[in-house]
């Protein structure tokens, strides 16, 4: 039992012992056997299945109150406790931005409760940062791309295949002229996933003018860049022009399309990120990575892609 703990990295064995074990294994060529430690995972689950493993989501910028009204981070948290529960865990949540949280108290925190491993939300202001979680005592995974520091395992939506969609469904409406008004914090973030599949996908040879990447994006200009470029349609980042349109006449409207679709806004038709599959998927790395004993900044990170649905405007 003491080895088979060490061999897991349990806390229950002296850190001395626990190395000591992991080299004579190492040095003895031992593999395990990927059935025995199916059939062990369903022995410890079923032992403690009144008390399971705690994993922790931890919120990296949003507050529970802003989380409360975003249907895409409800969804992602519901997606990422399902499968949790699924595979004999369960999840529980934490705030960077809560007042006095710091990533080295909370690492305390999570530490001694016991918990092994969390997965750490997208960064949604900003292209590049850097969390300053004691990594080398978790394994984590982190959901979405952005450059930040350092590289970890990451589970983020295939953004590429999903403008591509959205262009592949506005040509088949017989649309050519089609436009992308978007932030560019948000394109940055992504690896300019959208714009490079803007320019390798679209309709026309060359839709420069129809690409509007803005640091700032406003009203004014935006309805500027419509009465320039005359698109038949444009492709939304997310829910910002909608309103916008609005103050244009009917006739002169092209129309909307987002690549962050949700059920808020059934008349805008565009790609369901789908964020329960990609929480889920966090929490099977996560998973994954628990079970196999690693801890701290992976050698090889890992990039895990999900896929996303087109949806239909409902008039």
């Amino acid at each position: 039992m003491t080895v088979s703990r060490a061999l897991r990295g349990e806390k229950h064995v002296e850190a001395e012992l626990r190395e000591k074990i992991v080299r004579t294994a190492e040095k003895l060529g031992y593999r395990p056997d990927p059935d025995i430690a199916k059939l062990m995972t369903h022995m410890r689950r079923t032992r403690r299945a009144a008390s399971p493993r705690t994993l922790a989501f931890i919120w990296a910028e949003r507050e529970a109150e802003e989380i409360a009204r975003s249907s895409w981070s409800q969804q992602l948290i519901l997606g990422a406790h399902r499968q949790a529960k699924k595979l004999g865990f369960q999840l529980e949540e934490f705030h960077l931005a809560a007042r006095g949280m710091t990533a080295r108290r909370l690492s305390s925190i999570l530490e001694a409760r016991g918990i092994p491993g969390f997965i750490l939300s997208p960064l949604i202001s900003r292209s590049r940062g850097h969390v300053s979680m004691v990594w080398e005592k978790f394994s984590s995974v982190v959901i979405g791309l952005g450059y930040a520091r350092p590289q970890l395992h990451r589970v983020h939506h295939h953004h590429f295949l999903g403008m591509m969609t959205a262009l592949r469904m506005l040509k088949k409406q017989g649309r050519k002229r089609i436009g992308f008004y978007c932030g560019s914090t948000i394109n940055e973030r992504m690896f300019r996933a959208w714009s490079a599949s803007f320019l390798a996908h679209h309709p026309l040879t060359k839709p420069d003018g129809l690409l509007a990447l803005r640091k700032t994006p406003s009203r004014a200009d935006f309805l500027a860049w419509v009465r320039k470029e005359k698109p038949e349609a444009v492709i939304d980042g997310g829910h910002v022009v909608m309103e916008w349109l609005k103050t244009l006449p009917e006739s002169k409207r092209p129309r909307l399309v987002t690549l962050a679709w949700h059920s808020d806004f059934p008349q805008v038709g565009g790609i369901d990120q789908q964020a329960g599959v990609l929480g889920a998927a966090a929490v099977d790395l996560l998973v994954t990575q628990y079970q196999q004993n690693e801890r701290g900044i992976p050698e090889a990170p890992k990039i895990v892609m999900t896929e996303g649905v087109w949806r239909a405007a409902q008039d």
